[in-house]
């Protein structure tokens, strides 16, 4: 009895054995590279950063491969060597139930093992999970992103129940058998499958688990990092960098942040007891580069020893030793390093957004305004724009010196750089940024703003059989009477169930040329956010680049409907800029060699006023003309006529901007406003004759 017992003990320890280490594993051709890439992984000194990267990355290319080949081509290319061991196992022991996979699909033409249960149950696991962590940290978290203070203790972790994804894998199987109608020898194989991969999700999901918790750890004090940084709460960012640098010595996110809040703290009323340097145990020296700020010099050695360490990923090291010389008052050399970094952003840029794969698993901070804007912080250091765009920098040094000109034309490099990078969907806060930050050169860029429109409406679907709810035809109307070229366009959608100032940027195809008051159709764009369609549109801004212009359209014209447009009154103007300082209007009336006076003077002087018979058989109508002097464009202006009536028309052409009010409700004494957030007029007219006006005083309202 005592023999057998031992016989039976040896033999379980022996198939135990085996089904740790996956001794009998032989991959076949097309699993070998897949099976070599996975032996690069050197025990538990892994990067946590790295791990979530691959593991996210993975099950994103489980389920939206189109097929085994395409998978394993991805899972050859990964690098593992900064993985821990156990999640490479792991992984190794998915290699057999694929492979079994794969030969029954090569076997039986039609079987299409693939498609139905290697990509729905990574599917169906990568959601269960997404809901178990938001589930988990949303009442935490969030709360804590609210009101900045986050705090490890506010995440309590769960772990999915085995039984939870056990019962997920048998009703997709189920699915499958049921639907294939499989039969003898066949049946028993993708019995067997089955019986794997129900293992192995139960034998990964605690390993899983287990990273992510790390992970999100690790996030809380980055996000309070971040929040920290951007309050200007620069003691309290250094202070979160060390607590995650603590957790993760290798993080580039919070290496870059801890040097970011050193430099900005120079500016601050601190002095330089009040910030703690980081590293704690590295030493601090006095000069560095012809440095002499302690602060700033000991932030540019930790930036050499940054790209020493990643000279692949530079680029927001670089632009930051840009600052730290422009503090030091070394303009020259400042640029040299912004303009270093700007060549580095578009070649890094795959790269750096890569960690996004990681972020991607935080769904949840898409639920709320706090986390959106804390995803656009980690955005902006990896991508260059907003507080880390090189061009920016440069842009606010050549304003503070009153270079305008100069301050102007790196605006449009950025905007130029940024239109040709991957990601799109901040270019409204690049805007947003401008505006608040570099109003005086920005808004010399925007001359045409009011004079350009984009309208679109559904394409046709194929053999004009109705209309596509997820493909539109974009169009561009000029109303300006000059020939833009080489003009981008950005739509910024804002869908049902987004956050009011979130949107979904998508780039139209170019357009080489459009003459002035020219009409262009600009070509066609395929909707691809979240499964939104036609119907879940909201409303629709744009920008749009050209050769020496960046354009501002609020309003965007949906032909379908005939809503979300009137190309002629747009509030947001005073909503974009907020509000403006005397300052601020005087340097920008400064900058147009202007003044509030002499644009008020010119107004008195060269505005024309008159009515158009415009009758027909059917009915009588009238046009009221009002031709103002072009310099009035520059103020970014709203017309209003007797405080309720917009133009129906509004153009330029020449030296005049030509409004037309069709059927104009005029009175004996009648006024048109001009509303703009540097200076408002009232221009007062009353009739002279039959068909004119005369203007009998122009007033300033602010």
């Amino acid at each position: 009895m005592k023999t057998r017992f031992f016989v039976i003990l040896a033999a379980v320890l022996l198939f135990v054995g085996c089904k740790e280490t996956n001794t009998d594993y032989v991959p076949i051709e097309a699993f070998e590279p897949s099976y070599k890439a996975l032996q690069g992984a050197h025990g538990d000194d892994y990067d946590i950063e790295e791990t979530v990267r691959i593991l996210n990355g993975i099950e994103l290319a489980q389920s939206q491969s189109e097929d085994f080949q395409t998978f394993l081509e991805y899972m050859a290319r990964q690098d593992y060597s900064k993985v821990p061991q156990e999640v490479v196992d792991m992984r190794v022991k998915l290699l057999p139930v694929l492979q079994e996979m794969y030969l029954l699909d090569q076997e039986n033409e039609n079987l299409n093992l693939w498609s139905t249960l290697g990509r729905d149950l990574s599917s169906d696991f990568s959601q269960m999970a997404t809901q178990e962590f938001e589930q988990a940290r949303e009442q935490g978290l969030l709360r804590g992103l609210a009101y900045r203070a986050l705090s490890p203790e506010a995440f309590m972790p769960g772990m999915m129940g085995f039984t939870a994804v056990a019962k997920a894998g048998e009703r997709v199987f189920d699915a499958y058998e049921k639907e294939q109608k499989l039969k003898g020898d066949l049946q028993k194989r993708v019995h067997k499958v089955r019986t794997q991969y129900i293992e192995y999700l139960e034998d990964y999901m605690p390993i899983y688990d287990k990273y992510m918790q790390e992970w999100n750890q690790l996030c809380l004090v980055k996000d309070r990092a971040y929040l920290n940084l951007y309050s200007g709460e620069y003691e309290a960012t250094l202070k979160s960098c060390q607590e995650a640098l603590q957790r993760d010595p290798n993080n580039r996110e919070m290496q870059l942040i801890q040097c970011m809040a050193i430099i900005q703290s120079v500016q601050s009323a601190a002095t330089p007891t009040d910030v703690a340097i980081l590293p704690a145990n590295s030493e601090l020296t006095t000069t560095t580069d012809n440095i002499t700020d302690a602060r700033l010099a000991q932030a540019d050695k930790l930036l050499d020893e940054y790209i020493e360490r990643w000279p692949d990923q530079s680029a927001p090291a670089l632009l930051m030793k840009g600052l730290i010389q422009a503090k030091q008052g070394n303009k020259a050399q400042a640029f040299v390093y912004c303009d270093q970094a700007a060549m580095e952003y578009p070649r890094q840029a795959e790269r750096l957004t890569d960690m996004l794969s990681s972020y991607r698993a935080r769904t949840y901070l898409n639920n709320t305004a706090e986390g959106g804007y804390l995803l656009s912080l980690y955005q902006s250091t990896m991508e260059g724009f907003g507080m880390f765009s090189p061009n920016f920098t440069k842009a606010l040094l050549y304003e503070q010196s009153g270079d305008v000109l100069s301050a102007r034309e790196e605006i449009y490099n950025h905007f130029f750089r940024r239109s040709n990078q991957a990601a799109y969907d901040c270019l409204l806060s690049d805007m947003e940024y401008c505006e608040e930050h570099l109003s005086c050169s920005f808004k010399q860029l925007l001359p045409e703003n009011s004079y350009l429109d984009v309208s679109f409406k559904r394409s046709s679907k194929i053999m004009g059989m109705g209309n596509d709810d997820y493909k539109l035809k974009v169009s561009l109307i000029n109303r300006s009477d000059k020939t833009l070229e080489n003009v981008r366009v950005f739509l910024c959608f804002h869908f049902t169930d987004m956050y009011k100032t979130e949107y979904h940027v998508v780039r139209v195809p170019t357009l080489n040329r459009i003459g002035g008051n020219e009409r262009a159709e600009m070509g066609e764009i395929e909707l691809n956010y979240r499964d939104k369609s036609f119907n879940d549109i909201t409303r629709v801004r744009a920008i749009a680049l050209t050769d020496n212009t960046i354009c501002w359209i609020d309003n965007v014209y949906n032909a379908d409907t005939r809503t979300n447009y009137n190309p002629t009154y747009s509030a947001s103007v005073a909503e974009l800029a907020g509000s403006t300082s005397m300052k601020q209007r005087q340097h920008y009336f400064e900058s147009m060699n202007e003044t509030a006076s002499s644009i008020k003077e010119s107004m008195l002087r060269n505005t024309n006023i008159s009515t158009e018979d415009n009758s027909n058989l059917f009915k009588k109508h009238s046009r009221l003309h009002i031709r103002l002097p072009r310099i009035v464009m520059m103020l970014d202006p709203v017309y209003v006529l007797n405080e309720n009536t917009a133009p129906n028309e509004d153009f330029l052409q020449g030296t005049v901007a030509h409004l037309v009010f069709e059927d104009a409700p005029l009175q004996a004494e009648n006024q048109l406003t001009i509303k703009s957030v540097y200076t408002s007029y009232i221009i007062h007219f009353e009739q002279a004759n039959d068909s004119t006006f005369r203007v009998t005083k122009v007033e300033s309202i602010n």
